[in-house]
């Protein structure tokens, strides 16, 4: 496996719980990946142009945060789509913004160490990507996303 494969799928795994909120910003955590320097803030382009395991994992960690919350995916996004972030939807469906951040984390962590199992990620890779994983997530889950 090459270093750029190990890469790719390092910033694949920490996209998907930052595409949560609508945004390709987790890419810039992950040191090389070309272009990644800012965050974008809608998902249109890249539902179009991403990998199709990007999507999947986009989609999953959607679910996972919007089935924490007790909502469709459809209405999180829309909801999301309307201004709000996933804590405020989360917070008027009177669930804790910690509850849906530690959902997402946790399931990212969970693929991340079946990466390492499947000889995808050395074990220091896969650390490295699930520290960074609670302030990224957190922050996306925060944020705040005009529709364009």
């Amino acid at each position: 496996m090459t270093l750029s494969r190990t890469k790719k799928f390092v910033a694949t795994a920490t996209i998907g719980a930052g595409l949560l909120a609508g945004s390709l910003g987790v890419a810039a955590m992950v040191p090389g990946v070309a272009n990644a320097a800012t965050p974008t803030t809608s998902t249109a382009p890249a539902a179009k142009t991403a990998h199709p395991k990007l999507r999947h994992l986009r989609h999953h960690e959607f679910k996972v945060a919007a089935d924490t919350i007790g909502v469709k995916p459809a209405e999180l996004r829309s909801d999301i789509k309307g201004g709000q972030s996933v804590a405020d939807v989360a917070s008027a469906k009177g669930v804790s913004v910690d509850t849906v951040v530690n959902a997402v984390v946790n399931d990212a962590s969970a693929k991340i160490d079946q990466a390492v199992t499947n000889g995808k990620l050395t074990q220091a890779q896969a650390d490295a990507a699930k520290a960074k994983l609670p302030t990224v997530v957190t922050k996306l889950v925060n944020a705040h996303h005009t529709a364009k």
